[in-house]
Formats: C-alpha cells, structure tokens, sequence
C-alpha cells in the first residue's frame, strides 16, 4: 500500500475521532521542534490520568560520510505520523508515554570516488571521477513503537503551556531499497564487478545507517489547551 495513502487514510481517522470526542475531555493544540524536526500536534485528554496524542513530524538534513573511497552525501527525509497514549501517575505534570508511529523515513544518498584515493597512475584521469555518481535511498519500517516520557505545564489546565518529551522510536534496520551507478560512460563489459561493487557497498550503507535503528527523539512543544 503506498505510504502517502496510509498517511492521508491514518490522519483523516485522527481528525475524526478527536472532533467527535472533543466534549469529553480537554483539547489542546500545540507547534514542536525536535530530532523529528518540526510538527504539530493534537492533545485529548481522556481522564484525568490519561490522554491521547496525534501529531505529524517533518525533518530534512545532510551530511558527509565516506565508505569505501567513496564520498557520499546523505540526506535524510523524515515524514511521521504519530499515535501515542500519555498516562500521568496521581494526574500530575509527569507522564509515560507509549504508541506508534506512521513513518515515511529514508535517506537519499550521492556519492563519488575521492580523487585523493585514485592511484597516482590514474591521476591524469581523476577529473574525470565527478563522471561518476552513485545515487540510491534508504528505507526503514512503515510502522515504528515509541517508548518514551514528558512533561507539561498546567496539565489539564485552560491556556497556554509548554511540554517536553523524551524517547526512543524503534524503526527497525535501515534496507538500502536502490543503489545505482550513474554515469554516461559504457561499462557494459564489467556489469559483474560494478554488481560486485554495488553490493558490498549495500553492506557498508546498512551498516553505517543501522545507528538510526533505534531513533532518540527529543521535542519542545509550546501548545494552548481549550
């Protein structure tokens, strides 16, 4: 099922079911930042000790990394969708906070033989490396548990607040889904050893990114509860 239908079909029941139960409990909307990047967020308070938490998460960034001679820039793309559940011991400001989230995660990444690394034989051809890319993405689970706890000012109280929320969010290891050579030379002879190639590269990508299997997720939130 394509991921931006699971989005849409998965945000459009949120709406819905905090519009048809706003009357029983305590509403409140809030803007965050985090290592999810920028969102926003819908508060509904069940009880006094419970509430229910829907929101949508939007990061982007790059950075540098070499493997194996080869230069790349990786560029992480996050969309999530969250569905989480707060429960605040003796209804105070603290709460555990458990659910899921909706991921639409994965890196796209470009890379090119450093020219440093090219053999001194081969030097007179080393403005020819930027010839040569590797272009490919790298994905993660669909469907990602989160583990984490917060904090919110005047926790079920009208007005404006401030909340934070530490956790951990579990997407599982990272699959490169495509990794190719782009270049406008002909290497149709050595098609094997460019596989070859390919593959153990595959290896060396998963295994650098494997770090965002487990996904520290920290955010800020300034909300105002009705």
């Amino acid at each position: 099922m394509n991921k931006r239908y699971i989005f849409g079909v998965a945000l459009a029941l949120l709406m819905v079911s905090q519009s048809a139960v706003a009357d029983q409990g305590d509403l409140t909307m809030g803007a965050k930042a985090g290592t999810l990047g920028a969102g926003a967020e819908l508060t509904l308070g069940l009880s006094e000790d419970f509430a229910m938490r829907g929101g949508l998460n939007y990061l982007k960034f790059d950075f540098n990394v070499t493997l194996s001679e080869i230069d790349y820039t990786m560029e992480p793309d996050f969309k999530n969708l969250s569905v989480l559940l707060d429960y605040h011991p003796f209804s105070g400001t603290f709460r555990l906070t458990g659910g899921l989230y909706l991921t639409d995660n994965k890196v796209n990444l470009d890379g090119t033989v450093r020219r440093d690394l090219i053999p001194p034989q081969y030097g007179q051809y080393a403005h020819l490396s930027n010839l040569v890319h590797l272009n490919g993405s790298v994905d993660f689970n669909t469907v990602a548990p989160y583990a984490g706890l917060g904090w919110n000012s005047g926790h079920g109280e009208s007005g404006w607040g401030v909340s934070c929320d530490l956790g951990v969010l579990f997407q599982g290891s990272a699959t490169v889904s495509d990794l190719n050579v782009v270049t406008d030379v002909n290497y149709g002879e050595y098609q094997r050893e460019v596989n070859e190639f390919l593959d153990e590269q595959k290896k060396e990508i998963q295994d650098e990114l494997d770090k965002y299997e487990i996904y520290p997720v920290a955010s800020i939130m300034l909300n105002y509860t009705f």
